[in-house]
């Protein structure tokens, strides 16, 4: 059973518009796609949507789910940032709107030693992320994973989501440990913060495969051992592309799957209109 939570459109930084989307994965077999354009931020930038093109939004993914049904149910969602002291998920923002589900997500470290200076992204251009290294946090890039994953533990205790996106997002300009080690105490301790987190917290934590897509990572988000951490405190898990174009939607599944069933997964959960459901991979 074919399913995507993960999906951007050109509401916000995807390729092409969500009826195509669409199209290309009922062509594709999907029974469950949910569109998760960038929530909007309380600043301008050039990856979210603007609050104006909210209503559009809704609109445009409602009709299309008229559409496609009953062949496949497609989903209203936004992928909402946790930014501390400023936004997250839980803050009531899109309640309005009607949406069948959220994703919970962390971009934006904003440290301390950088002042007034704009917010930093960890998975824009990869200049922009040892800048962020470099002057926000003396070139200690596990000063910088800490930061991020603080963020994320504390977004997943604020709630107010349903599925976590790219649990470790901070890999995306480190590949291969380029930039800090990876398989060091400091940044193990980083990333138990957020897995114990999210122990009984029933957020589901999605096995990104965007990265491996995009050439980024060798591997999907979370990695394998983070994954088997999370199937030891029974946190329930998704396979979700992040697509930004059709020719993303099933890049990289294989692989997707193959982690889940790696950390002793053997069903993943989806959401649907009428809740979730579960799905056997072994």
């Amino acid at each position: 059973m074919l399913t995507n939570h993960h999906t951007h459109c050109n509401f916000c930084d995807g390729k092409v518009p969500a009826a195509a989307m669409a199209d290309a994965a009922m062509d594709l077999g999907f029974k469950v796609l949910g569109f998760s354009s960038h929530a909007p931020l309380p600043f301008a930038t050039d990856w979210t949507m603007n609050r104006a093109d909210l209503p559009a939004y809704v609109e445009t993914i409602r009709a299309i789910g008229r559409k496609h049904a009953p062949g496949m149910e497609v989903l209203l969602g936004l992928e909402i940032d946790y930014i501390a002291g400023l936004c997250g998920p839980a803050d009531g923002r899109f309640d309005a709107f009607g949406l069948d589900y959220s994703i919970g997500s962390v971009h934006h470290v904003a440290p301390a030693s950088l002042g007034d200076d704009p917010l930093s992204t960890v998975d824009g251009p990869q200049e922009g992320y040892d800048a962020l290294i470099a002057r926000g946090y003396g070139g200690d890039g596990l000063a910088l994973a800490e930061d991020y994953y603080a963020a994320l533990a504390t977004c997943v205790k604020v709630g107010g989501f349903d599925i976590l996106g790219h649990f470790d997002l901070i890999r995306k300009n480190n590949f291969r440990g380029s930039r800090f080690r990876l398989d060091v105490p400091r940044y193990r301790d980083a990333v138990m913060g957020a897995v114990d987190a999210l122990e009984g917290s029933g957020i589901i934590v999605e096995i990104n495969t965007g990265g491996m897509a995009r050439g980024k990572t060798d591997s999907p988000y979370p990695e394998i051992w983070i994954l088997r951490e999370l199937r030891a405190r029974d946190v329930a898990v998704c396979v979700n592309s992040d697509a930004h174009s059709p020719a993303h939607l099933l890049a990289c599944q294989e692989a997707g799957l193959e982690s889940a069933m790696a950390a002793g997964y053997r069903e993943l959960v989806a959401i649907t209109r009428a809740g979730r459901i579960s799905i056997p991979i072994a």
